[in-house]
């Protein structure tokens, strides 16, 4: 089959990972048939047909291929992960496989009230605005974002580098907030990494916030720079991060878990496909993985493959439990699909989705504010292996 993306689905006007949708995908995109022209969303509709007969990862049902438009075909599938992507929509996803833009460095998903924010990154724009995880953004310069369909919504944070754009943030136990922040150049990929000294030890930080190309090297060359430099262990921080690419996601586990089944996929049209560890790993460096209810798709087969290996010590909050793989198919109109057309489980069959990873240490993190219990706990277990 080759190595497939796991989506998260990148929309990089809003941050080398802001996800579309994210793990959740509850998309409120217009789906064709509202306000498309007949001629065109019935040929649209025969595409989905054919598209989802070649590729679904199961069968169809009746009331799919009885569905008169769309939205009442993908409805009937009852998968909040195969969805149409409108072309604005597409040209985010797009955007999001370059390899720099200007954004504001928070990961979105879409929220009742507007847009939530799952992750933001160190030294970026958001952060740095005193943005944090868990804010809705409800309006952007001033225009509420409520009742806007998520793409559009995250392409008004679009902008050249050095321009502003003003947040109305609702946040959980304050106040209504309004922040500005000023957009900036991110390149990809992105792996934020730092020393730290807890508990008379000396360890390496990495932040991973998505699986995005050479995301698996960059991961690699710090590991092995720690190793060389002895450093008594290593966390990896995979909270907020959504997914990305498979091949990616093997890539990393390969930097640390040395022999053994990572992952394996299969479909109604997928041949089954094993992806095992290349022997090629920093076999003695401790190593933590941090989870949360917001770590999903690949990064739970990294998570869940050095766990079930023994080869990581997992420390957290149980994990998203996304255990599906997605492909993109483009359509007439300048639009796509985005269909289910595997599952995956790790080795021993054991399955991911809608059950999650279970840490092996149970603490909570507490985002934007210096008390990192999680963090914490992870850099006690290094120093007591």
């Amino acid at each position: 089959m080759g190595r497939r993306t796991l989506i998260w689905s990148v929309a990089a006007v809003a941050l080398l990972v802001s996800f579309f949708g994210g793990f959740e995908l509850h998309s409120r995109s217009m789906a064709p048939g509202e306000g498309t022209p007949s001629a065109q969303a019935a040929t649209i509709r025969a595409e989905v047909i054919e598209t989802l007969e070649q590729s679904y990862y199961r069968p169809l049902s009746g009331a799919a291929l009885r569905a008169d438009n769309v939205r009442g075909v993908l409805g009937a599938l009852d998968d909040p992960y195969t969805e149409y992507l409108p072309p604005a929509a597409y040209r985010q996803l797009l955007t999001g496989e370059q390899s720099s833009y200007a954004g504001i460095g928070a990961a979105l998903a879409p929220s009742r009230h507007g847009l939530l924010v799952t992750a933001t990154l160190p030294k970026l724009a958001a952060a740095a605005a005193g943005v944090r995880r868990g804010d809705v953004i409800t309006a952007i310069d001033g225009r509420a974002i409520e009742s806007q369909p998520y793409p559009q919504a995250v392409e008004r944070l679009h902008g050249p580098a050095g321009t502003s754009v003003t947040l109305d943030i609702r946040r959980r136990g304050a106040d209504p907030l309004r922040v500005t922040v000023t957009r900036q150049a991110v390149h990809l990929p992105v792996v934020f990494t730092r020393e730290l000294n807890a508990f008379g030890g000396h360890y390496e930080y990495v932040k991973l916030p998505g699986f995005v190309h050479g995301a698996a090297a960059r991961v690699r060359s710090v590991a092995v720079r720690a190793s060389r430099e002895h450093r008594d262990g290593l966390v990896l921080d995979l909270r907020g991060d959504a997914g990305g690419l498979l091949d990616e996601a093997v890539g990393v586990a390969d930097v640390f878990q040395g022999r053994g089944v990572v992952v394996s996929t299969h479909g109604l049209h997928e041949p089954q496909h094993v992806y095992v560890a290349n022997d090629d790993a920093v076999r003695h460096l401790p190593l933590v993985v941090l989870v949360d209810g917001a770590t999903a798709s690949a990064a739970e087969v990294v998570a869940g493959s050095l766990q079930r290996a023994g080869r990581a010590v997992v420390v957290g909050t149980r994990s998203y439990g996304k255990g599906t793989v997605q492909a993109v198919r483009p359509l007439a109109g300048g639009g796509a699909l985005k269909l289910t057309v595997a599952v995956f489980s790790l080795a021993g069959g054991e399955q991911v989705n809608r059950r999650g990873i279970r840490p092996d240490v149970r603490a909570r993190d507490l985002p934007g504010t210096p008390s990192d219990e999680a963090l914490a706990t992870a850099l006690r277990v290094l120093a007591n292996r």
